[in-house]
């Protein structure tokens, strides 16, 4: 608990409130459906992306911190934790400034969304 809330205030000014709160990932992490995972300057929370079919995915939710600790330590370990529970691919949902960081770690663009607020 004390990584997490050591992150947090990181993790609240990421999101965008008008979708996300800072309660709600409290309760994805406390209720175990987000995993944490830190570094020494870096946290990212994950959670297992489950499809209808049962295939699933390690899905990266949020990221604070170092970003060289998140690519070259965290995601490979979110990665690794994925493979543990039998998920097929990693995805990451966020800004595209992460698709091109990402890249040459083998991560292409999958889907694309566009939306109109009303």
């Amino acid at each position: 608990m004390h990584e997490y809330i050591r992150f947090r205030d990181q993790f609240a000014a990421a999101l965008d409130p008008q979708f996300y709160t800072i309660q709600h990932v409290d309760h994805l992490y406390l209720s175990g459906r987000a995993t944490l995972f830190t570094s020494e300057n870096a946290a990212i929370l994950a959670e297992l992306k489950v499809y209808p079919t049962g295939a699933m995915d390690v899905h990266g939710l949020l990221a604070a911190g170092d970003l060289s600790e998140i690519v070259n330590e965290l995601i490979p370990q979110a990665e690794a934790w994925g493979r543990e529970e039998g998920c097929i691919g990693a995805l990451i949902d966020s800004r595209e400034g992460w698709g091109k960081v990402m890249k040459k770690h083998g991560y292409a663009l999958h889907q694309q969304a566009i939306r109109k607020a009303f």
